[in-house]
């Protein structure tokens, strides 16, 4: 049960409007019958008047002048009243039982108001624009893949990272123990790589000179021979005969000093592979014998104590209560005190 239900409401408003109603019509029949009697006394002057003056037509215009005095402006009136209203609610002053804010006519509340809309075109296109770069951004499959791009070199990172712990940790153990791991595995940081190159490049430059390239000159330089006078024939086929000799001479033996230079390089890089291999396995080893040992928590990197800054996770400080921290003091100390006291007759 309460007082401002909707019926009560309801019948609260009905008897304001009825008693309101009987309050206008008991003030218009005082108006009216002040008005008749008015009325009626200023005709009888009116009739008097005229009786005695010549007579004419100002008496009906006497009578409509002094009904309007008595009457009033309706309208002029009407205006008044309800500015009146308007201030009075305005203010709060005029309010009735179980109304609102929106029907006393103040403003909305800040929950009731919508968003204020975009007043500008240009502005609503941009955030269109906007909103549709987002979409077609998140829909394109290259940013999924530059994600997952990311995603692999952060973990590529962190292994790294994890792996340069893990040597860190094996030179430890490997130098911890020389009796069993003994230092005498030796790996290049950089693979022996320059001698194989330069092979390979003197490979192709004196390669191509060859056997093919010398009988592709010698056709060549036939066919010249064809075009050229016949006297001079045999003088040309012995100087380029003993030319060809020459050259052939010097491509075979940079052709083998180059392959030899190839092959000792390529052995190089061969030797510090096994050895990087060896070297990998003889860490491994020794990061299992450290935990065969129990010195893998030894070797680990100590964990930095974290700070903690809640209150709730801080130990009890006597600081914060000093009165009750010395009086229990004092009362541990007298209870000792009792206790050796009852243990030494014993």
């Amino acid at each position: 049960w309460h007082v401002l239900t909707k019926e009560n409401i309801a019948r609260v408003r009905k008897d304001e409007a009825q008693y309101e109603e009987e309050q206008r019509q008991i003030k218009y029949r005082a108006k009216l019958a002040e008005q008749e009697s008015r009325t009626e006394t200023l005709r009888k002057r009116g009739y008097r008047k005229l009786a005695t003056s010549s007579g004419g037509p100002h008496g009906a215009i006497l009578v409509a002048s002094s009904t309007e005095l008595i009457q009033g402006n309706k309208e002029y009136e009407a205006e008044k009243k309800s500015e009146k209203e308007k201030q009075e609610k305005a203010i709060g002053l005029l309010t009735y039982l179980g109304q609102s804010v929106l029907e006393a006519g103040g403003e909305k509340p800040w929950y009731d108001v919508p968003p204020k809309q975009l007043q500008s075109s240009t502005e609503k296109s941009r955030l269109k624009d906007e909103w549709e770069a987002k979409k077609k951004a998140r829909a394109d499959p290259l940013t999924e893949m530059n994600k997952i791009t990311e995603w692999f070199e952060q973990r590529r990172e962190e292994k790294a990272k994890e792996e340069a712990k893990v040597l860190q940790r094996a030179n430890t153990c490997i130098a911890a123990m020389p009796s069993l791991f003994p230092n005498d595995i030796a790996v290049p940081k950089t693979l022996v790589t320059q001698g194989l190159l330069s092979g390979c490049r003197m490979v192709q430059n004196w390669y191509p000179r060859g056997p093919t390239d010398l009988s592709s000159a010698e056709k060549t330089h036939d066919n010249g021979q064809q075009k050229s006078k016949k006297k001079h024939s045999a003088v040309t086929e012995a100087s380029c005969n003993s030319i060809t000799e020459s050259a052939s001479e010097n491509t075979v033996a940079c052709t083998s000093d180059a392959i030899k230079l190839a092959k000792q390089a390529e052995l190089d890089r061969l030797r510090a592979e096994r050895l990087q291999r060896e070297r990998k396995e003889r860490e491994r080893a020794a990061l299992i014998m450290a935990k065969a040992m129990g010195l893998s928590e030894a070797l680990q990197e100590p964990k930095q104590l974290e700070t903690s800054v809640d209150e709730r996770d801080l130990p009890f400080n006597s600081a914060f209560n000093p009165e009750l921290s010395a009086a229990l003091a004092e009362r541990r100390r007298r209870h000792r005190e009792s206790r050796k006291r009852q243990r030494s007759p014993e």
